[in-house]
């Protein structure tokens, strides 16, 4: 086989049908290794065997279980180091690790156990230790158990064979359901104790069965879309000595590592002749009772379950199953004896069985692939050349609101901001946006991008803040917003970016793409801001609107502060139009996966450069010329020079008409000072007259500056927006 590079480890040159060998990837310890296949001489498949690689942490937690630290303790600090990068070794060892510490957790619970000699006092403090000792070990256990099925942890598990997937998976199952008893033997008294993390909830009850008892319910919200039921006369029945204890488990993520292989299955016509694979399309519930007996237990009132399918499309054949193993090999099989089907749908299905265990549902599912990968060909095309041509369109924008001494305003300000954000935004987007296999550089790339299209909607919603201060303010004031509107437009990104960092880091990059994960809560911390931006932007903008239509009659006069005004708020409402659709089209394609909301969101994002740059570019008349004074300075330089040649041959003999002309240009000049000098926006509408005199355009130029000190309060409020054309 030729050398090659494969999971961070370069493979020399290996014969065929030998195995080679390498030090597991930096920051692992271990040997890798990777089968040269023979005949045909070529690397194995499903690439190099990292199983036996593994963190260096791992043999300080062995040190610490050899010397019989607290249990609890320790499962603490196994949930810390979880939470960084996995390696396949690290998944085996942290559930192996999960089974000795509850085996260490009862023998230290035996050392409480209050003595025939202990008082009452010294037996009760006894009794309330033992529980603080499984209270915090189970919540140590649980977010090990949530790190360990996280999404970033997939490749750690695919690095493991299919047999060392199913064997960790099994052990999993077994010794949260065990930990879970423990905590229930030992709470003082009848109490429900609830652990909730993104990928496993669990709930331990220990309840009295005399009396009066409802049905008992998990998970406790309805908003999960997968719960699970216990009859009130299951509970009576089971009970003992007045009691009973009941351990209920919901698990994302793991049916995946829960082997289909040799699952029965009742297949239908539809299965039988399409080309399908089985998979877990559930989450994993698990529902037992009084542990000795747990797996044992047939019910007289069947256990009723509904859970919400994982994928909705192309899926048939649902069947109700649940996960058969042996204790002494941690290893099962999918079985639907004594289970059946009671409802589905294409979301959803509902369950019966007639005895408690870990219960899932299996269906029979067709890969769609003959259009998608054309339409993933023509969307990435779509993507890279209107992302360029918007990138582009922001270049221009940036250097026009930058490089032009003339624009420079309160307003374009927000409009060179809004471009540096979605240019950013839109370069991070197309260079970072899948690097999934760096899951630190993901979540890097995730939050900049969560960061900046945040700044975006902020510079957003500040233009039409800017245009409301501009129509409704009567006395202009001399002092710019500019540091403020800093403030806001980077600031609040980076407080919500902070915010949800310091809550949920882990949720920043997924194993598709480098964005926020949406399957739990923390999208909303996109969603949520954004729509708030666009409602109050609305009401900015509509307030605008109805100002201007409203003193239409006293701007008439004016035509020209009218027209901008226009412009201005239309091109306003048109990017907010457009930041809104389109990712109004990407929540849509989030949730319904459609190929339609997939072209439309690619479009629209990848034209806001684009739009940006015509709307406050090219229909803005002062932007125009400012480009045709450029265009003059650079590419008629040459004539210019030629004309100043002639002109000094034949200046004894000019004519006042000349003269007069000549002197205007420098009163140009003279008045484009007065105005940088003064405030940013100016109250003067009128332009000096392009056929004056030299003396008429010395009193126009005396009378304009006059003007300037004029009382504000005798001054239109709208000829501020003159100030900023």
């Amino acid at each position: 086989c030729d050398p090659m590079e494969a999971r961070d480890i370069m493979w020399s040159r290996t014969r065929q049908g030998q195995v080679a060998k390498q030090p597991c990837p930096m920051g692992s310890i271990g040997v890798a290794t990777f089968r040269c296949l023979a005949p045909d001489g070529i690397w194995e498949t499903q690439g190099p065997d990292l199983s036996n690689c593994s963190s260096p942490w791992i043999n300080h937690i062995t040190q610490k279980m050899k010397s019989g630290e607290m249990a609890a303790n320790i499962a603490r600090e196994l949930a810390e180091h979880t939470k960084n990068h996995l390696y396949a070794g690290d998944i085996t060892y942290s559930v192996s690790a999960m089974v000795q510490l509850v085996n260490l957790l009862d023998v230290q619970l035996r050392n409480l156990t209050p003595g025939g000699k202990d008082s009452a006092a010294r037996s009760l403090n006894k009794l309330q230790k033992r529980e603080r000792s499984c209270r915090a070990y189970v919540q140590a256990m649980v977010e090990t158990v949530n790190n360990l099925l996280q999404p970033q942890a997939l490749n750690a598990w695919r690095d493991l064979n299919a047999s060392e997937q199913q064997r960790a998976a099994t052990k999993l199952l077994d010794t949260v359901e065990d930990s879970a008893f423990v905590l229930a033997d030992n709470l003082l008294k009848t109490d429900i104790v609830r652990e909730n993390t993104d990928n496993i909830q669990l709930e331990v009850a220990r309840l009295s069965t005399d009396g009066s008892l409802e049905d008992l319910k998990f998970p406790q919200n309805v908003g999960h879309g997968s719960a699970i039921q216990l009859s009130a006369n299951t509970l009576k029945q089971n009970g003992r000595n007045g009691e009973i204890r009941v351990a209920f488990v919901l698990y994302n993520n793991l049916g995946t590592y829960l082997s289909t292989e040799n699952a029965s299955m009742k297949l239908g016509t539809e299965a039988m002749s399409t080309n399908h694979s089985v998979i877990v399309n559930s989450p994993v519930i698990t529902a037992a009772i009084n542990k000795e007996f747990s797996n044992k237990v047939y019910l007289a009132d069947p256990v009723v379950f509904t859970v919400k399918h994982i994928k909705s499309e192309e899926n048939f054949n649902p069947n109700c199953s649940f996960w058969s193993y042996t204790k002494r090999t941690m290893t099962g099989y999918w079985s639907t004896q004594g289970c059946r089907l009671l409802t589905t749908n294409k979301t959803h299905t509902t369950c019966s069985c007639n005895h408690l265990t870990n219960f899932a549902v299996l269906m029979a599912h067709v890969e769609v692939k003959h259009s998608d990968a054309v339409h993933d060909l023509l969307l990435d095309f779509i993507t890279w050349v209107g992302i360029l041509l918007s990138l582009v369109c922001l270049l221009i924008c940036i250097f026009t609101f930058c490089f032009f001494r003339g624009l420079q305003s309160d307003r374009n300000t927000i409009h060179k901001n809004l471009c540096i954000s979605l240019f950013v935004a839109e370069l991070l987007f197309l260079i970072g946006i899948n690097r999934t296999d760096q899951p630190i550089a993901c979540a890097v790339f995730a939050a900049l991008l969560h960061f900046f299209f945040l700044a975006a909607f902020t510079w957003m919603f500040l233009e039409g803040v800017q245009l409301y201060i501009m129509l409704v303010e009567v006395f202009e004031s001399e002092n710019s917003r500019r540091k403020y509107f800093y403030l806001v437009g980077y600031g609040m990104p980076a407080l919500i970016v902070a915010v949800s960092a310091a809550v949920d880091y882990r949720s920043y990059g997924t194993d598709k793409v480098c964005w926020l994960r949406l399957d739990t809560y923390f999208i909303w911390s996109f969603i949520g801001p954004a729509t708030l931006i666009i409602m109050l932007n609305v009401i900015f903008l509509g307030i605008a609107l109805y100002k201007m239509f409203h003193h239409t009659a006293i701007l008439k006069p004016e035509s020209g502060c009218l027209d901008n005004i226009k412009s201005w708020v239309i091109g306003a409402i048109a990017l907010l139009c457009l930041l809104g659709l389109t990712w109004a089209f990407g929540l849509m394609y989030i949730n319904e996966s459609t190929v339609i909301m997939a072209y439309l969101f690619t479009i629209f994002n990848s034209l806001q450069g684009m739009f940006i740059f015509i709307f406050h570019c090219v229909l803005q008349k002062k932007v125009r010329k400012e480009y045709g004074k450029c265009l003059r300075t650079h590419c008629c330089s040459g004539k210019s020079t030629e004309s100043s040649i002639g002109s000094g041959k034949t200046s004894g003999s000019r004519t006042p008409g000349r003269y007069s002309t000549g002197s205007q240009s420098r009163i140009r000049r003279m008045w484009n000072d007065t105005v940088r000098k003064q405030s940013e926006s100016s109250f003067i509408t009128g332009d000096i007259n392009s056929s004056a005199s030299l003396n008429r355009g010395a009193m126009a130029n005396h009378l304009i500056t006059n003007a300037l000190l004029r009382p504000h309060g005798t001054n239109n409020p709208y000829n501020t927006l003159l100030g900023e054309s």
